[in-house]
Order: C-alpha cells, then sequence, then structure tokens
C-alpha cells in the first residue's frame, strides 16, 4: 500500500517537474546562447552548471522539508503555499503568447574556457530564486510526513538528472533542424497542457489536505 502511495507521489513530482522543466525560462536561454555562440561542448558544460545549482537548491529543500515534516500544522501550511506557487506557475503558462524561441539569439562565435561556461551555466540557475521556491513546493506537496529519507533521496536525484539530461537534450537539438522547429511549433501548446496539469495537481493536494 505505501509503495502505491510513493508511486503516486513520485509520479505527480516527475511530471510536473518535468512540465515546468520543458517550459522555457532564463536557463533555456542561456544554454541556447552559450550553444550557437562557443559550441556544443560549451553548451554541455553550461548544462551541467545549471544542473549542479539545481541539486544544490534541491538538497536544500530535501532538508529543510525533513525538518517541519513532523509538524503536521505547518507541513499542511507549506502544502498550501506550495499550491499557491503552482497556480501562479500555471497562470504565467495560461498568460505566455506564442513566440520564437530562437529568434534574437546571436552567432558571433567567441571562446569560453570551461570553468567560464560552468559558472555561467552554475550562476544563472543558483542566482535565480524560483528554482529553490518551485523545489520545496514540489516537495511538500508530494511527501508525506513519514515519507522515508531513502524515497525522498530517489525523488531527488530524479529531478537532477532530469535537469542535467533535458538540458543536454536542448544542447544537441540545436543542430537538428526539424527537431529544433517541432519544438519552436508546439510549445505554446506544451505550455497550456502544463498550466492545466499543474492547476489540477494543486487542486487536488488542496482537495487531500
Amino acid at each position: 500500500m505505501e509503495i502505491e502511495i510513493y508511486l503516486q507521489s513520485f509520479f505527480i513530482l516527475a511530471f510536473a517537474h518535468f512540465l515546468a522543466l520543458i517550459s522555457p525560462g532564463v536557463d533555456f536561454f542561456i544554454i541556447i546562447n552559450s550553444t550557437i555562440k562557443n559550441g556544443k561542448r560549451a553548451g554541455i558544460i553550461v548544462a551541467f552548471g545549471i544542473a549542479i545549482a539545481n541539486l544544490v537548491y534541491i538538497l536544500l529543500a530535501l532538508f529543510g522539508i525533513m525538518f517541519i515534516k513532523d509538524n503536521l500544522f505547518i507541513f499542511n501550511f507549506l502544502k498550501l503555499s506550495g499550491c499557491v506557487y503552482l497556480f501562479y506557475i500555471s497562470y504565467y503558462l495560461f498568460k505566455s503568447k506564442r513566440k520564437n524561441l530562437f529568434e534574437n539569439v546571436s552567432k558571433n562565435r567567441k571562446v569560453d574556457n570551461h570553468l567560464s561556461s560552468f559558472f555561467k551555466g552554475f550562476l544563472s540557475a543558483i542566482l535565480n530564486p524560483k528554482n529553490f521556491i518551485f523545489y520545496f513546493s514540489m516537495f511538500s506537496i508530494t511527501f508525506q510526513n513519514n515519507t522515508p529519507f531513502f524515497i525522498q533521496t530517489i525523488y531527488g536525484l530524479w529531478m537532477f538528472f532530469a535537469v542535467l539530461i533535458w538540458d543536454v537534450f536542448i544542447v544537441y537539438i540545436l543542430n537538428l533542424k526539424k527537431i529544433k522547429q517541432l519544438f519552436n511549433r508546439y510549445i505554446y501548446l506544451i505550455e497550456k497542457i502544463s498550466a492545466v496539469f499543474l492547476t489540477f495537481v494543486a487542486l487536488m493536494i488542496i482537495y487531500k489536505i
């Protein structure tokens, strides 16, 4: 029975995280710019920097939840706060307009060293407080107060590797014209679907509380 609950929570966490991940943000455009300006290797290193910064926030959120999960009032308050944040994300996804993701990107080649590329990605993600808010919200929504640390760790590792693999994938599709065109064409629809799903998740959690 507990396994079913953990799997259900994992599905909600993983799917909501993925939908938020594929909705273009600051990190997405930094990867595009770095890859086009400095090449595939630089783009991959930027992606690693972004993933490591996300891992820092994942760990902070994970240990933060561990400290308060035994206090039911605070835990439920955080769940409600997380739902409010999901409504906030959904609102901006609903509001977003059609756009060309790959326009206005400079193609002037220049050389960045590996350390510079890494910190470009790391600082982009670590200086964005929305990343921590998102992870803390998702953990507070999907964790139960008796969720074992082992299960929590699996959730955290999944999200770290999801960020890394997705960002590296973005680097590679920049060299594939057809895939880039498909992504550019359907991102508007993806954002709307993401908004509907995240709203549904928030409403479901509020109902359970």
